[in-house]
């Protein structure tokens, strides 16, 4: 420990009444930096694009000059081929859209770019180029769609089913999702659960998502998967995530949608190599699949279904045993949820 300690010295010493000044910063290079997916479950399409820059000071001062990371002029266009020939074209239009949260870069709004297509064709490929500052950087990648993923169960005619008839006696139930997983390399599955508020101020249209599980190309044995909505987890985490409020009257059940996300192969491996590392060896290798830029062109697919609260004459998102649990059940009844489908008992039906 002596050894240790005295070497320590000597170092902070050489370094302290060392006169001869240096820089961390090596040459400046600009680099481009893309981030772009495609998914045909969505009518907007955004591309992001910045640069890196390097200064010598505050890091994260910079980091708050818009002008830093973006470029002055971007030609950006996407094109449709399919068996050899270009079916569409779409050049990129620029636009301005507000943070979803603070973040260490600037804000409360970035620049993105974007074209608009509900139609994209899965036996396609589609093509990027960019040409940025008039030819000062020209950056291409190329992508397929994920495609032959869809949802399987439940049906858009079934209900929740989370909740028995006794639960102290028979316990609470779970909901397979089941999902065909086509081409894609990893899974997510969400469940938003959407409720009206009523307060003293009126009524509101609430929210909360809940992330099921995810599955990965390792985990896939084949062509289907399922992940189980667990009834007693649900109600848990609803009672965590709504807070009791003394001046709510009521909630009602408005629907849920069931949210499968699908990732690519190449969309995968930028995940992973992007991960922070949980070893001492901190060194990772750079993924990206563009060229004339770092970054990632791909897809991903996001397949929905959503069901109503309640479409006549019996189809419910959340059936009658499930719905009394919500508004008698302990993790929620704090809650004050209650049903206003005609027919409920009065036990839990609304005044």
């Amino acid at each position: 420990m002596i050894k240790k300690i005295f070497f320590f010295s000597l170092g902070v010493a050489f370094l302290m009444g060392c006169n001869t000044k240096f820089s961390v910063n090596g040459e400046y290079i600009e680099q481009p930096i893309v981030h772009f997916l495609l998914d045909q479950g969505k009518e907007y399409h955004f591309l992001k694009l910045n640069k890196t820059f390097l200064k010598e000071g505050d890091a994260n001062e910079f980091a708050k000059d818009p002008a830093l990371s973006n470029f002055d002029n971007v030609v950006a266009t996407v094109k449709e081929i399919k068996n050899g020939s270009t079916l569409r074209t779409w050049t990129l239009q620029d636009t301005v859209i507000q943070n979803k949260q603070e973040g260490t870069f600037y804000g409360p709004e970035q620049k993105l770019y974007f074209f608009k297509a509900n139609d994209l064709d899965e036996e396609a490929i589609y093509r990027l180029n960019i040409d940025v500052d008039n030819g000062n950087h020209l950056i291409s990648g190329q992508t397929e769609l994920v495609k032959g993923v869809q949802i399987n169960y439940p049906q858009p005619n079934q209900s929740f089913n989370f909740a028995d008839n006794n639960v102290l006696l028979n316990g609470y139930k779970s909901t397979p999702i089941t999902f065909t997983s086509g081409n894609g390399a990893y899974y997510k599955v969400q469940l938003r659960f959407d409720y009206k508020e009523v307060s003293s101020s009126g009524s509101e249209i609430k929210s909360v998502l809940w992330n099921l599980g995810e599955v990965d190309a390792g985990d896939v044995i084949s062509s289907t998967n399922t992940i189980f909505a667990d009834g007693e987890a649900f109600y848990e985490y609803l009672g965590q995530k709504i807070p009791v409020d003394s001046d709510v009257t009521e909630r009602n059940v408005r629907g849920f949608e069931i949210i499968l996300t699908a990732a690519s192969s190449d969309l995968y491996t930028y995940i992973l190599t992007n991960e922070p590392s949980s070893s001492l060896a901190q060194n990772k290798p750079t993924y990206s699949n563009v060229e004339g830029a770092l970054g990632i062109f791909s897809s991903r697919a996001t397949i929905t279904q959503y069901k109503p609260y309640f479409t006549p004459p019996s189809m419910r998102a959340l059936n009658q045993n499930s719905t009394k649990e919500l508004c008698n059940g302990p993790y929620t009844v704090a809650l004050d949820f209650c049903s206003d489908i005609a027919g409920d008992p009065s036990s839990y039906a609304c005044n």
